[in-house]
């Protein structure tokens, strides 16, 4: 396995998905009488395939992290990355890696070109967010949110 950093806003420290949008900006169904179906999607996938909300504890601040072209993604519990848990990968929320299980036995590997793109790691304290894709993901603070209420 080969590793690689990815810097983000929320590297260290404490990160929550919040929550995970895929889609289209337009989704078309043709069949092959010629007949068609167009359905609106969101807008906010004009140009970007996944969406992906992130609270940081450290900063209390939202992020919203845009993949513009993604090849496959899985959200999972971090059980099931076992195998990254026990390596010497790089101890951060956020890394890249490549050459591992899920890219030697996926039938993405042929498709990538010779494993030449790279999963974006997201690692927080409930579930772990893998995205195999070319380019990283554009990163923007969405706002400030503060805790409130006393804690007891």
């Amino acid at each position: 396995m080969n590793f690689e950093s990815w810097e983000s806003p929320f590297e260290n420290g404490t990160a929550w998905i919040i929550d995970i949008s895929w889609g289209t900006s337009k989704w078309v169904l043709t069949k092959s009488d010629g007949s068609k179906v167009e359905i609106d999607g969101n807008d906010k996938h004009e140009n970007v395939d996944l969406i992906v909300r992130v609270f940081h504890e450290e900063t209390e601040a939202l992020y919203e992290v845009c993949y513009e072209t993604v090849n496959a993604y899985r959200l999972l519990d971090e059980h099931g990355l076992l195998y990254l848990w026990e390596s010497d990968r790089p101890k951060k929320n956020t890394f890249k890696i490549k050459g591992h299980p899920w890219h030697e036995e996926s039938p993405l590997s042929f498709a990538m070109g010779n494993n030449q793109e790279w999963s974006h790691i997201l690692v927080t304290n409930d579930e772990c967010l893998e995205v195999i894709c070319r380019e990283s993901p554009r990163i923007s603070k969405v706002k400030n949110v503060q805790f409130s209420g006393n804690a007891t």
